[in-house]
């Protein structure tokens, strides 16, 4: 049934001031009767009646100046949707690019979408995207945080193709959207991309250096009273597999087909207009993307991004980044969603053993939204089972707890005043392991986070202050906090630390964080100053990812970029850096600095570089828990040219190297990206790469001998990596895809000329090293062969098909392969290698999924 506040007319308003920017297209909404049909060719009577509005203004390829292609906008909705019918005039409609992709996948062609700021908290905003192919793509753009390409939403829109151009109509359910029903006006914007041309406009303008997106947009008026949408959403799933395995035959664990099958279930409830619940019960990843293989000789995690759904979408909300720069250490965070469900802390010792490679998720919830003015608040928990491993030894069966029953606990809240200007926020996380009766005794039962932060924009957002305080508590065993003090995050062991020292009778680790930063954020001319600091006990990594504690950074950067085309760039930028890393106790580790640029060329090519200083300095981690060793000064830097993104075959090249004082060790890598789309349905790419580490001082193992002394012996290290990543997407129409991921990968790494750090204060780095003797020397603080060799495979193929609105249907295999030689040589030998890795035994696993959507 129809409401009375339908829109097909509008009133187009004056440009109007307020929202947070000055002069503001405006569209005033009135009532109408009548709803179109989804068929993209706006001819219905409801579009006929109905207002529009038009004036693009280019943001690309030449900022402020009216778009080359009319675009005319109408907007109509009822009491369960909002309409949007866009036609995209173009003089040459034989030259509109549509490339057909599966959802949410971006690709080089013409686009329209519309964002709305529901809320209209000049913060946050829905985006709905279509190409002319009909290919649908929705996110989040939350100001100041990445975009949230993991939200999707139940939605339609129908395109056509005629003389004057191509046209959109889009059916966005309100169910979709969060508002107040006491709210007059959203935030409105809608923009179009005509590749050929290169050009970005929008109806509400928007500048290359703004790093306030929402809050630019436009304004509907007219919006109070809108009926809050009854939403329930169900999406039943379940799902059979078979997994073929190697093994042996002696095995009892061993089954040379493996059956599984499941049920589970997830909701997606609206509490109010704009606060949703999402629950999801038993879940099932089993269809995404293997880890790309990688070899880690440092001390530190490797940090793997998130792509299961569940914590993808609404990702924005709960994110708390702790880190600075790029890399692993600018991926720290508060809440890592990687631990949910992570692979068990402990293995089994034993001749055979049968144990679960995750952690089972039982179930886990969100409650996000708005409440009372002005407060944004997430929540999430989850519970994972406890885990249990089956070994045999000697005959004898027997079974232990590798992972415990453990509950996490995540509270986010901000609250914006000002007009969004000033924003202050809350969070909290908890981790609660159930340990009684586990026999585990080295894991934390109880690990808490608190604290607070603040934002502050003025100067027409052009500068902003910013920072966190943030205090944690870790409270279990006497050995369970004897791990943490000597983990790689802090090694409290250290023997010339005098700020820290290890407490074996301690049963809790407590520390603080803090940051801030002074920055201008809008200009040609950007910069600011930056620091963080963390005593030696904070620790957040039960639930967050961190790798090192104890450290105290201070960073300045400025940077000019030039947008205005010129005769050889259209636009291009320049940027310095200077840091310093110091302990909690004032020990210098690290300064240095960098000097960077990018530039696009006319032709639309580009280019990037840069290179880099570190002084020499300290490394309080290098001797994994020894004392500090002086570290060498290096010199590094990068280079990379792209091609024309828009052409049928385009690509990449990268390159980048460094270079270590005193040791002369150095190291150089180099990848390529091509791309192909032989038609408009199918794309290829390639990205093969290879580096090269001719490492001088590699840490190798720290053995003690007879008399219980430690030594830290390094060597000679030259590993040699290779590999390429290879994907084929085949598109048979929006709704069914087809793609292949393949990884083949090897690293060979050979050691010699090892030495032993017996001063590691030395001012020469010769004098910090003695030469190892021959192995029949110190037998009796002999270690192994560090030499390596790893050869690994993944491939991926998975078809989806949204078979009905909301419902999908998978069918993924995948295919792995991995090992290393009983007697590594570290010889790097590609063909060998490639050779050797086809002989080894593969797992697959086949699993079909079927998922059931439901709108109650």
């Amino acid at each position: 049934m129809l409401a009375a506040l339908l829109l097909a007319g509008a009133a187009a308003l004056p440009p109007q001031s307020g929202g947070g920017a000055p002069a503001l297209n405006a569209y005033r909404l009135t009532a109408a009767v009548g709803a179109p049909a989804l068929d993209g060719r706006l001819d219905d009577a409801v579009w006929a009646a109905a207002d529009s509005v038009g004036s693009f203004v280019q943001k690309e390829p030449e900022e402020g100046r009216p778009s080359n292609f009319p675009t005319i906008v109408r907007l109509a909705f009822d009491d369960q949707n909002v309409y949007v019918g866009i036609r995209a005039y173009d003089p040459d409609p034989g030259k509109i690019v549509a490339q057909l992709t599966r959802r949410d996948e971006g690709s080089s062609s013409d686009w329209l979408l519309v964002g709305i700021d529901s809320r209209h908290d000049l913060r946050t905003a829905y985006v709905f995207a279509v190409n002319p192919a009909g290919v649908k793509r929705d996110f989040t753009v939350t100001d100041g945080q990445d975009d949230d390409l993991g939200w999707d939403a139940i939605w339609e829109v129908a395109v056509a193709r005629d003389e004057r151009g191509w046209t959109a109509e889009y059916r966005i359910p309100l169910s979709a959207l969060r508002f107040s029903p006491d709210g007059d006006v959203w935030g409105f914007e809608v923009g179009r991309t005509v590749q050929r041309a290169a050009e970005e406009s929008f109806w509400a303008p928007l500048a290359n250096d703004d790093s306030r997106v929402v809050a630019r947009f436009g304004e509907l008026r007219g919006m109070r009273g809108l009926p809050s949408p009854r939403r329930l959403e169900l999406l039943p799933y379940t799902v059979s597999g078979l997994s073929r395995a190697p093994g042996e035959a002696a095995d009892p664990f061993y089954a040379r087909n493996d059956l599984r099958g499941a049920v589970g279930l997830d909701l997606k409830y609206g509490v109010t207009s704009d606060l949703t619940l999402d629950l999801t019960v038993n879940p099932d990843f089993g269809q995404v993307e293997a880890d790309p293989s990688q070899v880690n000789l440092s001390q530190y995690e490797t940090f793997l991004s998130e792509q299961r759904p569940f914590f993808t979408e609404g990702a924005d909300l709960f994110r708390f980044g702790i880190g600075l720069g790029d890399g692993d250490g600018g991926n720290e965070s508060l809440f890592y969603s990687r631990r949910i469900g992570r692979p068990p802390h402990y293995g089994m010792d034993a001749e055979y053993s049968d144990q679960p490679g995750q952690t089972t998720i039982l179930g886990a919830a969100k409650l996000s939204g708005r409440v009372g003015a002005g407060w944004s608040v997430g929540a999430l928990g989850a519970v994972t089972a406890q885990e249990r491993a089956q070994g045999m030894a000697g005959g004898e069966r027997f079974s232990r707890v590798v992972e415990p029953l453990t509950g996490y606990g995540l509270l986010r809240a901000r609250r914006d005043l000002n007009g969004g200007d000033t924003q202050l926020g809350v969070v909290g996380t908890g981790v609660f392991r159930r340990l009684d009766g586990t026999e585990i005794e080295d894991l934390a039962g109880t690990a808490l986070a608190a604290g607070a932060d603040f934002s502050h924009r003025w100067a027409d957002d052009a500068w902003l202050f910013s920072g966190y305080v943030l205090g944690s508590t870790v409270r279990g065993s006497e050995a369970a906090i004897l791990e943490l003090q000597q983990s790689p995050a802090r090694y409290f062991q250290r023997p010339d630390a005098a700020h820290v020292r290890v407490d074996s009778s301690a049963t809790a680790l407590n520390g603080w964080s803090g940051s801030w930063q002074l920055a201008r954020v809008k200009g040609r001319w950007q910069g600011g100053v930056l620091g963080s600091v963390r005593s030696p006990g904070f620790e957040v990594n039960d639930m967050g990812y961190m790798r090192e504690a104890d450290l105290v950074t201070n960073v300045a950067y400025l940077s000019y970029r030039e947008f205005k085309p010129g005769k050889v760039f259209r636009q291009y930028g320049i940027n310095t850096n200077l840091w310093n890393f110091r302990t909690y106790g004032r020990e210098n580790l690290s300064t240095g600095g960098n000097l960077n640029g990018w530039g696009d060329f006319r032709n639309y090519w580009g280019m990037h570089a840069g290179v880099e200083r570190n002084l020499p300095g300290w490394s309080n981690a290098s001797l994994r828990g020894g004392p500090m060793i002086r570290r060498p000064g290096s010199t590094s830097g990068w280079i990379g040219f792209y091609s024309d993104g828009r052409k049928r075959v385009n690509g990449g090249v990268g390159f980048n190297w460094g270079r270590e004082d005193e040791t002369g060790g150095w190291r150089y890598s180099t990848s390529l990206d091509l791309g192909f789309h032989p038609s408009a349905s199918t794309r290829v790419s390639l990205s093969p790469f290879f580096s090269r580490d001719r490492a001088g001082w590699q840490f190798v193992a720290r053995p003690r001998d007879a008399a219980g002394e430690r030594h830290y012996v390094f060597g000679e290290m030259d590993q040699r990596t290779l590999g390429i990543s290879a994907r084929f997407n085949q598109t048979f129409s929006p709704t069914l895809s087809l793609q292949l991921y393949a990884q083949p990968f090897i690293s060979d790494g050979a050691f010699d000329g090892f030495m032993e750090a017996t001063d590691p204060a030395a001012a020469g780095f010769g004098a910090r090293f003695t030469p190892v003797p021959p192995e029949t020397e110190r037998s009796d603080w002999s270690f192994g062969d560090p030499d390596f060799n790893y050869r690994a495979m993944n491939l991926n193929a998975v078809l989806r098909w949204e078979y009905r609105l909301g419902s999908t249907l998978f069918v993924a295999w995948s295919h792995s392969r991995e090992g290393s030689p009983d007697d590594p040589t570290g010889r790097f030998r590609p063909g060998h290698d490639f050779g050797e890795l086809a002989r080894y035994p593969a797992t697959n696993v086949l699993l079909v999924k079927v998922n059931w959507w439901l709108n109650l």
